[in-house]
């Protein structure tokens, strides 16, 4: 436990028990004038405090402090005592109760001391010609403090709910800046890396004697660069006054051919095969599935130490099947330094409902695995 929670609780503890003694403390000052003819007992002072005290517990265990403050109550009734303020005590535990536990248990729970109380009013007592009176002022003395006990569980929890909207309000505040932060930056270094690339090619291209693999490498450059460009700015166009149709994946499955030949410019061998019809899926659903064979290659090439890797795709029976496999030095996924490539794969998956796996592959490697579902229900 740290040390602010430990505070927190010690305060708790000292509040319910300060409660308990103020409540118990008025209580028996009360009693003292409840009968002008005769003082009450100490006995009676005992079963007031014991009511009372059992409010130092009400956080943790309300039941108990019910129990045990109508208990008390009844006990003092039997004994003759004087009447009036030893009822404010079960009242108090009433309101706690009906605060601290779902309304599906108040209410029966309530409904129990009702039937229980009124005949013993009634008989137990010899007030058996105010049966009616005494179910009136039972119905009333459960009712009000249970009715105070919800509302102000209610409005607790309402307050509650409105500060976490303002925290996700301030949350998404906080991501549109930094969507906006990367655009800017991302996008211009992209530009540069396109521009750049582009003029090199320019001057090789005109040269008899330049390498074909530099001219090759430099035109994937320029060619990967300038779509990751544009599919930055349609993505997060939205935050910059685009429509919200911008926000449509700008990549789907059917560009997924040049992806590989540009991982496969970059040497590493990677085998694809693809069944089913890609072209039917939704768009959200193939967009995902684009991005989770894109970054399941980044992170072969940057982590992996592979030669080859395997993108199967299958679509059919409303399912979306995606495997991704390298021969790399695969071992154990550490949670704690998965990064955002593992997470956000994760994240696109089951946003769409799917599942996902990864992690080493039983003959080698790394394998990454994707069930994103389709059909009806859309995407």
């Amino acid at each position: 436990m740290t040390t602010t929670a430990h505070r927190q609780r010690i305060k708790a503890i000292a509040f319910d028990v300060g409660l308990a003694v103020f409540l118990g403390l008025m209580t028996s000052g009360m009693t003292i004038g409840a009968d002008p003819d005769h003082s009450p007992p100490y006995a009676a002072f005992g079963l007031v405090w014991v009511a009372a005290l059992a409010l130092a517990v009400r956080r943790r265990w309300p039941e108990v402090t019910l129990a045990v403050s109508m208990a008390a109550l009844a006990t003092y009734l039997l004994l003759d005592y004087p009447e009036g303020p030893v009822y404010l005590l079960p009242a108090v535990a009433v309101f706690f109760f009906a605060f601290a536990r779902p309304i599906k248990l108040v209410i029966p729970v309530l409904v129990g001391l009702f039937l229980l109380n009124v005949p013993f009013h009634t008989y137990a007592l010899g007030e058996i010609d105010d049966v009616w009176i005494n179910a009136t002022i039972t119905l009333v003395w459960l009712a009000v403090p249970a009715a105070c006990g919800r509302l102000v569980y209610e409005a607790r929890r309402a307050r509650t709910r409105e500060r976490e909207a303002e925290r996700e309000r301030h949350r998404a505040d906080e991501r549109v800046a930094m969507a906006r932060e990367i655009h800017d930056v991302v996008g211009h270094s992209l530009a540069v890396v396109s521009m750049n690339a582009g003029v090199a090619l320019h001057v090789l291209e005109k040269r008899p004697d330049a390498p074909a693999g530099v001219v090759e490498n430099l035109r994937a450059i320029r060619d990967t660069s300038s779509r990751a460009l544009d599919d930055l700015r349609s993505t997060l166009a939205p935050l910059r006054g685009g429509s919200r149709a911008e926000l449509r994946p700008t990549f789907v499955l059917a560009d997924l051919s040049d992806l590989i030949e540009d991982v496969r410019k970059g040497g590493l061998r990677v085998e694809s095969e693809i069944t089913g019809d890609i072209e039917a899926l939704p768009a959200g659903v193939s967009g995902a599935a684009y991005r989770v064979v894109q970054e399941a290659l980044t992170n072969v090439i940057r982590h992996a130490r592979a030669t080859s890797a395997s993108v199967v795709i299958a679509s059919g029976a409303g399912t979306l099947v995606i495997d991704v496999k390298d021969d790399g030095r695969g071992g154990e996924l550490d949670p704690e330094r998965a990064g955002q490539g593992i997470t956000g794969m994760m994240e696109r998956v089951q946003s769409h409902g799917g599942a996902f796996e990864a992690g080493p592959a039983p003959d080698g490697g790394f394998a990454v695995h994707a069930e994103l579902p389709y059909g009806r229900t859309g995407a």
